[in-house]
């Protein structure tokens, strides 16, 4: 009878479709929150600002003046192992979400840098070394971002560690879902 019992038991527990929480989607369109962000380091599409419009394009509304800045749009294509952010100048970058190294040149195509990227939990960490110094060979700066999403999937975070050999610094950048 208690062995039955316990077969009982453990087919019911065991049985049941695992309740598990699905990695969640980092797809679509996301916008800065320059207010809840840190400054942006050294990446000028965050921070340049648009194209007036030419000259004597004036500002809005009464008494002209400078218009106000675009809003930084990033765009994301997640899918189950990959990621595709279009940056807001249009570079587009692709991940691939296994974890795995790869090596790609630098904006610069001077050097190379090593990119990795995957899933941990409902996050998602890129982690990218390259030289730093402005020659190959040189330090090395290491860039280490965690992703991650509100409960609602209406915020987007994230961290980016920022190391090399004379510092250490960690920029937080914050993103609503448009």
């Amino acid at each position: 009878m208690k062995k039955c019992l316990v077969m009982m038991i453990v087919t019911a527990l065991f049985g049941l479709p695992a309740f598990s929480i699905a990695a969640q989607d980092f797809s679509g369109s996301w916008v800065r929150d320059d207010v809840k962000s840190d400054p942006a380091p050294n990446m000028y599409w965050l921070t340049r600002e648009p194209n007036s419009g030419g000259a004597g394009g004036g500002g809005r509304g009464a008494g002209g003046g400078r218009r106000a800045p675009a809003p930084v749009v990033m765009s994301i294509r997640h899918e189950a192992n990959s990621m595709t952010v279009t940056s807001p100048s249009g570079a587009v970058q692709k991940y691939v979400l296994d974890g795995n190294p790869i090596t790609k040149l630098t904006d610069t195509g001077m050097a190379k840098a090593v990119i990795s990227a995957g899933t941990q939990g409902d996050t998602i960490v890129i982690t990218t070394t390259q030289p730093w110094g402005g020659m190959p060979g040189n330090a090395s700066l290491e860039i280490r971002e965690v992703w991650s999403l509100s409960a609602d999937g209406k915020v987007l975070k994230v961290t980016a560690h920022h190391n090399t050999p004379a510092q250490q610094n960690l920029y937080i950048t914050i993103y609503n879902k448009r």
